[in-house]
């Protein structure tokens, strides 16, 4: 009885397809509307408007005590609901290609644990440092928590001295320095802001989740530091 061939290509884990044919029913939903098919013309709009995080009615709530369920359920939302087609490809990509490796490495759970984590912190960042009243939406934030797990996974995978091992952050440190550079250029929310508390979240939640991984960090720190 001969052994089934190995496939050339791993399947993606579950969670990422399921993370990615969110963001592809609310294209889908929003290409129908826009030719007429259903719903109103203006779906991304309303879309936004519904599912978007409010930064600025999440603090007055939180200020006068209130706990009102729908901006805590926005901070789950708003990674699926995106600005244009293009931002939902490019996030969807990043989605794809971080979710892979991660859900390989750490396994299907750690996907949906990092993804989720990081979209919460990275809209609680948005609310403490960005003073902004802009609507926090797209899939970025979480997406960049995926890039801060790749990032633990390669240094803590790393060799040699310190300086070397911290290569390991240098795709992150490369698209952080270009979303800063169009962030000053632009006149927009520092939506930066988001994404690096997003990529920080993921990568102390990778840590957390891979067996000895904060004690991982400490010795290699430690070991640099000597």
């Amino acid at each position: 009885m001969s052994d089934s061939p190995t496939p050339a290509v791993n399947p993606l884990p579950p969670a990422v397809i399921v993370l990615f044919l969110i963001v592809v029913l609310s294209e889908i939903y929003i290409a129908g509307a826009e030719a007429h098919l259903w719903g109103s013309i203006d779906a991304r709009i309303g879309l936004i408007r519904q599912f978007s995080f409010m930064p600025e009615g999440f603090e007055r709530a939180i200020s006068a005590g209130l706990w009102i369920p729908e901006l805590f359920w926005r901070m789950l939302t708003y990674p699926f609901v995106h600005g244009s087609l293009m931002q939902g490809i490019f996030a969807s990509v990043f989605v794809l290609a971080l979710g892979k490796f991660v859900g390989e490495v750490l396994g299907n759970v750690a996907v949906v644990a990092i993804f989720f984590s990081s979209a919460i912190f990275a809209a609680l960042g948005f609310v403490l440092f960005a003073n902004s009243n802009f609507p926090l939406f797209g899939g970025f934030p979480a997406a960049y928590g995926l890039i801060g797990a790749f990032s633990f996974v390669l240094f803590s995978r790393s060799e040699g001295l310190l300086s070397q091992q911290l290569m390991a952050f240098r795709l992150l440190g490369i698209l952080m320095a270009i979303n800063i550079s169009f962030s000053l250029l632009q006149e927009g929310p520092p939506i930066w802001i988001a994404e690096f508390c997003g990529a920080v979240t993921g990568f102390i939640s990778a840590a957390i989740i891979h067996p000895g991984g904060i004690r991982v960090i400490i010795s290699k720190f430690r070991r640099g530091l000597d």
